[in-house]
């Protein structure tokens, strides 16, 4: 699951910097009279001003995320809802950029799922390990933040170099490709959420398991 979550996220990324740049290239277009230097001065700007814009809203979103929908909807709502909030969210934003690229869209849907990964789906992936035991968490938890989060990032990488080096994929192209990996991720994240719900009741002496009789 942390694997696809990452492989998904970088993926997003990717195609984001690549809508970004495209939208500044047809904006360029519209000044033919301009140098090299400043064309280069150009795109480098206006990536800057997007990023820099881009990344505050994403900030400001987690911020409100975290201090008043995180903890509200893991009383009211339970681990499920938090953990499956993410890959919903994903799977309708990137449906959505298929079909409509549009810079415009691909941002705000960009800033939802940056803002839910960074504040609900990261108090998520920590109540996950809540009711495991030591050796898991020894073991089984360093492996997952390390491994499979480069491991994930890494197969973002060869979607790049394979999608549009070799076979010159576009960009609505990507993104279903990016939702066929969300529907992995979301059968995996329900398997996940019935595997916690067992782990609880097996374990009844670990932080969030039930309590010895």
């Amino acid at each position: 699951m942390t694997l696809l979550t990452h492989w998904v996220s970088t993926n997003g990324e990717n195609l984001l910097f690549r809508s970004v740049q495209e939208a500044i290239r047809r904006e360029l277009s519209t000044h033919p009279h301009l140098s090299a230097e400043a064309a280069k001065t150009f795109v480098r700007d206006g990536t800057t001003a997007f990023y820099g814009s881009f990344f505050f809203w994403v900030n400001i979103c987690a911020l409100g995320l975290q201090a008043f929908a995180a903890s509200r909807l893991l009383r009211y709502g339970g681990f499920g809802v938090i953990l499956l909030l993410l890959p919903v969210i994903a799977l309708t934003e990137y449906t959505l950029m298929a079909f409509l690229p549009i810079l415009l869209v691909v941002r705000v849907l960009k800033t939802a799922e940056n803002s839910v990964s960074y504040s609900i789906n990261n108090t998520a992936q920590q109540v996950l390990w809540l009711p495991a035991t030591a050796a898991m968490k020894y073991k089984a938890k360093p492996t997952v933040e390390t491994l499979c989060v480069r491991v994930g990032d890494g197969l973002a990488a060869m979607t790049v170099l394979i999608g549009i080096h070799f076979y010159a994929l576009s960009t609505p192209s990507l993104f279903l490709f990016n939702v066929a990996l969300v529907c992995v991720w979301l059968l995996i994240a329900a398997a996940v959420v019935r595997g916690y719900a067992r782990m609880r009741a097996a374990v009844p002496g670990a932080v969030g398991g039930k309590s010895p009789p």
